[in-house]
């Protein structure tokens, strides 16, 4: 296995860590986008698959790295053909970005991080498929691309 696939898997398996394997309640993980700080289109793509009962897929990015000016972390949400996105307007400063809220009711939703320009970040990502009265419904999560 070569340098590359070692850094994918464990910046996979680091994201997956962070959250109980299977079905959880609310999710969170984080590790590195573009560890090797040299791909401005490097891009994370997960799938979030929420349970019946769930009425909207509710997320945010916080960027844990130093500040860098003109490099920030967006988190994208999509379910069929709709999609949301935000993105920490502030790296480094230890704060989360606003919450991306995407009503599309229970199933499939993909969840992405892009960036701005060149460079290592370091983030952390939280993630809850929640009802309409505030209560968490199960959420089951799968990696499919590190860059």
């Amino acid at each position: 296995m070569s340098i590359a696939s070692l850094k994918k898997a464990f910046i996979a398996a680091s994201i997956l860590a962070a959250a109980v394997p299977g079905i959880a309640q609310a999710h969170g993980g984080g590790g590195a986008i573009d560890p090797n700080g040299d791909n401005a289109s490097a891009t994370i793509l997960a799938g979030v698959n929420c349970s019946g009962g769930t009425d909207f897929l509710v997320a945010q990015v916080r960027d844990d790295s130093g500040f860098v000016p003109g490099l920030l972390l967006s988190l994208h949400l999509q379910k069929g053909q709709q999609m949301t996105s935000v993105t920490d307007t502030v790296s480094g400063d230890n704060f989360a970005s606003a919450e991306a809220h995407l009503a599309g009711g229970d199933g499939h939703y993909y969840m992405s991080l892009t960036k701005t320009a060149a460079g290592a970040r370091n983030f952390d990502v939280t993630w809850h498929c929640m009802n309409n009265n505030g209560d968490h419904t199960d959420t089951e999560i799968g990696v499919y691309q590190v860059q």
